[in-house]
């Protein structure tokens, strides 16, 4: 798998080198690349993700200046999302946005780094009961990358998908903000309470009706108030032991 991620991140240093020269479409060469490129669809659509991998790579090595190259490269991307090979795949559509940051495969490959991020996340996040142990890091990004996407191209035919995408993406995060602040209202720490809670409304947006009801429990059990009113409420030793369990907790 290194070899392998080694072998895209060279990839695309060579795709980089070639996007800094002024040679022209090369008109001769069109009509195969197009060939070797549909070939490529065909296997893609297949399933058959060897094949496909091999015809993308060889539109891109061999018809460098083709205008098939860049669409021959997002859908190489397709092809490691569908192996799997997510980091691959985030590889090849960061080189694609660098080289075609206005090509019309553009909203497409910023969607799909989004899903390539977030299918890497932990399988039994929801099932475990401490989410510190679950390093969601991958959420994270992809939470950033479809909001680029969404805020980038509101027009874009994918765009309810990305939506949906951001939507889980949250809940993912909302849940993990949401048992740490029920931790600490268990220990009757409001102070950790409030800091998570305060993160959920500047960060996300809540949509489901099951974690309204435990954000209204929670501010049950720690009334909102200010910042300073909650530090001036603890004891310094308990706010630097509110302060170490949520640098705990992030890790």
């Amino acid at each position: 798998m290194m070899k392998k991620l080694l072998l895209v991140i060279c990839m695309a240093n060579i795709l980089l080198l070639f996007s800094c020269s002024k040679t022209p479409v090369i008109k001769s060469t069109e009509s195969d690349a197009d060939k070797v490129y549909q070939e490529g669809l065909y296997y893609l659509e297949k399933d058959d993700l060897t094949n496909a991998e091999n015809r993308f790579m060889k539109v891109i090595s061999d018809f460098s200046y083709s205008k098939y190259e860049p669409f021959a490269t997002v859908a190489l991307g397709k092809t490691y999302y569908k192996k799997e090979e997510y980091m691959s795949a985030i590889t090849v559509f960061e080189t694609f946005l660098k080289r075609h940051p206005n090509h019309e495969s553009a909203p497409e490959a910023l969607l799909y780094k989004g899903h390539s991020y977030l299918a890497q996340k932990p399988s039994d996040f929801f099932i475990l009961p401490n989410p510190s142990e679950r390093d969601i890091t991958v959420v994270e990004k992809a939470q950033v990358v479809y909001k680029e996407y969404l805020e980038k191209y509101p027009e874009d035919k994918n765009r309810v998908e990305g939506e949906k995408k951001l939507e889980e993406a949250e809940s993912i995060l909302i849940e993990k903000d949401l048992r740490i602040a029920e931790f600490y209202a268990k220990r009757k720490k409001c102070a950790g309470v409030f800091l998570r809670l305060q993160h959920i409304e500047g960060n996300f947006k809540v949509t489901t009706e099951k974690n309204l009801k435990r954000i209204e429990e929670l501010n049950q059990k720690c009334p909102p108030k200010s910042k300073e009113e909650y530090f001036k409420i603890e004891k310094p030793e308990e706010k630097r032991e509110t302060s170490e369990e949520e640098t705990e907790k992030e890790k």
